[in-house]
């Protein structure tokens, strides 16, 4: 009687009566994939907010080098030429007179994607600050540039037309 109660206990999870439904191997892949699909669309998002939010703090960061800019200008009497760069709010030119630096600090040369940014001395008053963006390449559309009226004036290009003279025909036409 033992042994035949014991196969019992064996064998009871394999009996008809407590055979349970579960799933198949194609409803788990269906699953993934489903898990899958909705966590390729909420990183994409996360991940396209984070470049835009880097965008953002990069042009807070270009606003700051600008104060620190202001500064410099006013301790030397004029903006670093575009040779200097932004290198000399952070350590002294040869040429620059009563430099009172640093300005700001060497890290924040950088923009937020990692990449130096570019300087460059338009005029003895005006100058530009920019960043290569996203794509880390700069000439590109997704430049940010500081400051703003300068993107204006890099999306002017200069108008140019040709005058197509037909050769012989207006003698022909005036005689």
């Amino acid at each position: 009687m033992r042994l035949s109660k014991i196969r019992q206990h064996l064998l009871a999870p394999f009996s008809p009566e407590n055979k349970q439904e579960g799933m198949t191997i194609i409803e788990i892949l269906i699953v993934i994939a489903l898990i899958s699909t909705i966590m390729v669309v909420v990183v994409g998002g996360v991940m396209q907010k984070n470049d835009e939010g880097k965008a953002d703090l990069t042009g807070v960061l270009q606003s700051k080098l600008a104060e620190s800019l202001s500064m410099y200008k006013i301790n030397t009497a004029r903006f670093p030429s575009t040779e200097e760069g932004l290198q000399a709010l952070v350590e002294a030119p040869s040429s620059a007179r009563n430099w009172k630096g640093p300005y700001t600090e060497a890290e924040k040369l950088d923009d937020t994607f990692g990449k130096p940014m570019q300087y460059e001395l338009i005029n003895p008053k005006s100058f530009k600050i920019t960043s290569a963006g996203i794509d880390g390449e700069f000439g590109t559309e997704d430049d940010i540039i500081y400051p703003k009226e300068a993107v204006k004036e890099r999306e002017k290009s200069p108008v140019t037309a040709e005058l197509k003279v037909p050769e012989g025909n207006l003698r022909e036409s005036n005689e």
